[in-house]
């Protein structure tokens, strides 16, 4: 499965920074990838975000980091890196470490449920991180397609290292639609990647310019997602809300319908399994709060997994892993 060089880039300088009064907990707001190997995104120590990104000299690395007052990213690469290229990609940084996001429209739209209320007071802000290229987003988002979250974050990792551009600090840049488009699909499944998957993700890098044109208007981008082959509302939703969409619901998941019910179903919610709950409730119990139906989720989450809400129960054991995989 031969595509990118592994080698790690020259050594790299600083390239751009720019500050921002604006505090971000980038803990909650930027998701890392935990893999040894084939991580695009990691935490070398709390508060500190960094991510390879593809460059026309080499792979750029993009730190967000908190500091007292405010947030700072940089963009770190080779001294020949284009200025035009610097230029795009510490505005990536900016929009991938939540800066340009709106969290304060959450406060107005639960102000009159008070468990919402409740749990935003408890978290502070729902800030919105924006991956810098759609490609990677819905590249994720089908890997992560009818497997478990575990499986989804190895066959993530094995992808990048196996077509990605060795970066410094241990990190891999996620393939370039030419990368990702020349592996073919026999190769992909080593990865873990089912013939669905293989051929949703060549359909991607065919229309990559038009998806990434249509981020931001997010009806647009949905329809451009559905219409490509192996790409549902499940995988547009999480694909957009990569791309930094407060109002995408991953509509088709597995657990998210008992999820958001057990936090907002009230009464009704007590003592409820997790196949209780179907897609039209959840959908009813977020109506509410359209526009932000995203942030909602996450809040709903975020509190399941603090404890802060019941979780809830299982009908039976835990499925076992795929038994497809190729090692």
């Amino acid at each position: 499965m031969s595509c990118a060089s592994r080698s790690a880039a020259p050594s790299l300088i600083l390239l751009a920074s720019d500050r921002r009064r604006t505090p971000v907990d980038l803990n909650l707001a930027v998701p890392v990838d935990g893999a040894r190997r084939g991580a695009v995104v990691a935490a070398p120590r709390p508060g500190v975000r960094r991510r390879a990104e593809p460059g026309a000299a080499g792979p750029l690395v993009l730190e967000a980091r908190s500091e007292a007052g405010g947030t700072v990213c940089e963009v770190w690469g080779p001294a020949a890196t284009p200025a035009v290229e610097v230029e795009g990609a510490l505005a990536g940084a900016v929009a991938w470490a939540g800066l340009d996001d709106a969290p304060a429209e959450l406060e107005a739209a639960v102000v009159d449920h008070p468990v919402l209320r409740r749990l935003l007071r408890a978290r502070g802000e729902v800030r919105l991180s924006r991956m810098p290229r759609v490609g990677e987003a819905l590249g994720r988002a089908v890997i992560g397609q009818l497997v478990q979250a575990v499986e989804a974050r190895r066959s993530t990792a094995q992808l990048a290292a196996s077509c990605g551009t060795g970066a410094p600090g241990g990190l891999w840049t996620w393939p370039t639609a030419r990368q990702l488009g020349a592996v073919p699909a026999y190769a992909m499944r080593r990865c873990g990647i089912s013939l669905r998957g293989a051929t949703a993700l060549h359909a991607a890098c065919v229309s990559d310019t038009r998806l990434a044109e249509a981020v931001g208007d997010w009806d647009l981008l949905d329809a451009r997602l559905r219409a490509l082959p192996g790409v549902g509302i499940w995988t547009s939703g999480e694909t957009r809300s990569a791309m930094g969409d407060p109002d995408a619901v991953s509509v088709g998941d597995y657990h998210l319908p008992a999820m958001v019910g057990h936090v907002l179903g009230g009464a009704a919610a007590r003592g409820t399994l997790r196949g209780d709950w179907d897609d039209a409730q959840m959908l009813a119990l977020l109506e509410p709060f359209s526009g932000q139906r995203g942030r909602v989720v996450r809040l709903c989450g975020w509190a399941v997994h603090r404890g802060l809400a019941t979780r809830p129960a299982r009908r039976g054991h835990r499925q076992p892993l795929s038994a497809h995989r190729y090692w």
